[in-house]
């Protein structure tokens, strides 16, 4: 039966004139029926396709298509996503949640009127040679219908946490996140992963995308359940008949230590039940489809598991019980981008992690507590101390670092004293290296004042944490003798409270200083300075209209630095750490430099 592929909403009268394709198994009726429920995803990073599943503008896609760009912060989406709907309606989208595996996200726009959701199937009732056809748009292409079967319906070697759909329909890139449906206009599933040949593409099945909906709605993301920590596999025919058992799961693992192994579970354990309902797995699609149910019951729960042991003795029956918790946050592993925000210090090169349960099993981490170290940067202060990816951080002078916290306070304390060399104990594998942190401090003798009043405080101490690390003395006070001011505020009427604060920041800038503002604060800064509005700037950009009606140059850019004038509108990690080194170069750059800065080489690339 030939494929038939169509384009444009206007244009469903192609679809149909493409004869038997469509019209035999797929009415026109269906096409238009389903055609206003799909749109496509537009952000600065990617595209992709979606489609309603409420009449008030809730839309499922793929986690990866709204995933945003910043490095140190998986958890983040992207910046600014815009729908476009069937009839080219463009509405601007907030992300709900998303997660990489299962591959899928909850957004929501708020349409003029009612839109269509979809209607679902019971991806249950899947069966290999059904007749299905994907929308989206691929590679740009405008509302495209590809026609196909599934192929496949317990795909389970793509290394993802369900089971997946299989079909020849057509997908690929720009496909990400829209409806496969069946015949009968019911969605199946999600388009997620187009294969390395032709006529391979994947779905995840709706039930699972639903789940994950739920989940998104009440918690902002996906959390799974689970007893900690123990690991099964499938007991296929080989393996039963060594451990002469007709069915069941292997435990292969368990934590010692851990709430599983406290419960009573062993390795070699078979499990056979779990709250007194049967279970088994001689396939591994089966072990997914087993994981994956214990894997969304409840935190908090009780669970009783049903283990048949072998023992000296022979082999026995016992049940064992514990309770169910809410997994770690993931680290970076198989199709997770990670769930852990890393903490960067570019100053001295360096970003730490957390270290959570997977961490050690994954790298055969040993159990000392500190902070995992996840980035050094070549030729900087950390790579000369010889820290490296994996070791672990247990103690900054002497202080022991348990945690990220602890690690931060005990660092910023020994930079703001700007110690010549930070001692640091170290674990790598099973060894012990002590070493030193030397940072070097550029900015020494320069005096800053920070002037914050923002509820983004992981910006604002990004910001402060870098200028301290090269070595700026940070204020609290503004005084006229003062290198420069630093000023982040949600509100530039908040920053009208503080005593003193234009008629200092105007002495500053008349001398020479640096004047740095991040969101609605640059409002306050060039209110207070005119001189300030003959540069270039930016802000939020909801107050461009009030800087143009005071005179300034708004430029709309992320960040913009115009000489010793800096603006960014904090709008991202990004445009954050821009903002940041911005500001170095400019108080490097003042009379009688004390160092070159690291990344003097790098130039300031304003974004007008």
């Amino acid at each position: 039966m030939p494929r038939c592929w169509v384009g444009g909403v206007g244009a469903l009268s192609a679809a149909i004139a493409c004869g038997a394709a469509i019209t035999d198994d797929i009415s026109d009726d269906v096409v238009r029926r389903v055609d206003p429920s799909v749109v496509a995803i537009q952000h600065e990073r990617a595209a992709g396709s979606g489609f309603f599943i409420t009449e008030d503008g809730y839309l499922l896609t793929n986690g990866h298509v709204v995933r945003g760009n910043d490095e140190e912060d998986p958890t983040q989406p992207a910046r600014s996503i815009t729908v476009v709907m069937y009839d080219d309606q463009k509405l601007p989208a907030r992300v709900i949640g998303f997660s990489l595996d299962p591959d899928v996200a909850l957004l929501k726009v708020d349409p003029p009127r009612p839109v269509r959701p979809v209607e679902f199937a019971n991806p249950r009732e899947a069966h290999v040679g059904q007749v299905c056809f994907a929308v989206g748009t691929p590679v740009g292409l405008k509302r495209t219908y590809t026609r196909g079967i599934l192929s496949n319906i317990e795909r389970a070697d793509l290394g993802t946490e369900t089971r997946v759909f299989q079909t020849d329909a057509a997908i690929n890139p720009g496909n990400s996140g829209g409806p496969l449906f069946d015949r009968e206009g019911r969605v199946l599933g999600l388009n997620t992963y187009a294969g390395r040949g032709q006529n391979l593409g994947f779905t995840i099945p709706i039930d699972v995308a639903l789940v994950l909906k739920d989940h998104f709605l009440r918690h902002g993301r996906f959390i799974r359940a689970l007893v900690p920590i123990f690991l099964t596999s499938e007991l296929y025919d080989e393996l039963a008949r060594a451990f002469e058992v007709e069915r069941g799961i292997l435990i292969n693992y368990v934590l010692p230590g851990s709430a599983a192994y406290r419960a009573g579970l062993r390795d070699g354990d078979i499990l056979i039940a779990v709250d007194g309902r049967p279970c088994s797995a001689r396939r591994r699609v089966e072990l997914l489809d087993f994981e994956w149910e214990q894997s969304i019951r409840t935190p908090g729960e009780s669970v009783a598991y049903t283990v048949v042991r072998r023992t000296p003795k022979g082999v026995t029956n016992l049940t064992v019980r514990a309770q169910l918790e809410a997994m770690e946050p993931l680290p970076t592993m198989g199709r997770h981008a990670g769930e852990l925000v890393e903490t960067r210090i570019e100053a001295i090169g360096l970003g730490v992690l957390p270290i959570v349960t997977a961490h050690r099993i994954l790298h055969a981490l040993p159990d000392d507590r500190g902070v995992l170290v996840q980035t050094v940067q070549p030729f900087s202060a950390a790579a000369r101390a010889t820290l490296r990816k994996l070791d672990i951080i247990t103690s900054v002078a002497g202080r022991p670092t348990p945690d990220v916290s602890s690690f931060i306070a005990a660092l910023e304390s020994n930079l703001a004293a700007h110690v010549s060399e930070i001692e640091m104990d170290t674990v790598r594998g099973r060894r012990r290296l002590p070493t030193a942190l030397a940072p070097p401090y550029p900015l020494a003798g320069r005096r800053v004042a920070w002037v914050a009043v923002t509820t983004n405080a992981a910006f604002a101490d990004l910001i402060r944490r870098e200028l301290l690390a090269d070595g700026a003395e940070i204020r609290r006070d503004v005084e006229a003798s003062l290198d420069g001011v630093i000023l982040v505020a949600d509100r530039a009427v908040d920053l009208a409270k503080h005593d003193g604060l234009a008629d200092s920041m105007g002495k500053v800038w008349a001398r020479g200083g640096v004047i740095a503002a991040v969101g609605p604060a640059a409002l306050f800064a060039i209110e207070r300075v005119p001189d300030l509005r003959k540069k270039k700037m930016t802000t939020d950009p909801v107050l461009s209209a009030e800087v143009k009606r005071l005179g300034g140059r708004y430029t709309g850019g992320a960040m913009v630095a115009d000489g010793r004038w800096i603006t960014a509108t904090g709008s991202d990690r990004a445009s954050v750490r821009a903002f940041a080194r911005a500001v170095r170069r400019a108080l490097w750059a003042l009379d009688s430099p004390p160092e070159e800065p690291d990344d003097a080489d790098t130039p300031t690339t304003p974004t007008d």
